[in-house]
């Protein structure tokens, strides 16, 4: 989904999350990715960097622990007054492809896809 099909699905409550793939932390396999979302406050967005604990035997990226135990939450950007806004800081931490976006729930197929 495009970045132009997405304010419908945040302004009906929906999360949007967008894979960003694979990194090494201390040679640790790592998975990177992105939520946005909207809430009373604004726009804002989540950035999660997760160890790859398939070889744990979990199968989802949503049970992988995180790189960072102080953010185990993901690391927050926001709450912003419009959604380019969260976009434009999020870009300014990692490159997202515009044409990439994935209703919240699909990340596990969308790295089968990919890896």
């Amino acid at each position: 989904m495009g970045e132009s099909e997405l304010l419908p699905y945040l302004h009906a409550g929906k999360i949007i999350e967008q894979y960003l793939g694979v990194y090494y932390h201390e040679d640790f396999r790592c998975l990177r990715y992105v939520s946005f979302g909207m809430n009373k406050t604004g726009y804002y967005g989540l950035l999660f960097e997760l160890f790859d604990d398939s070889g744990e035997g979990l199968e989802s990226i949503y049970d992988y622990s995180s790189v960072e135990p102080d953010n185990l939450s993901g690391i927050e950007f926001g709450p912003f007054e419009s959604f380019m806004n969260v976009l434009d800081a999020i870009r300014d931490v990692v490159k997202l492809d515009s044409n990439k976006y994935l209703i919240s729930g699909q990340l596990d197929e969308e790295i089968i896809k990919t890896n």
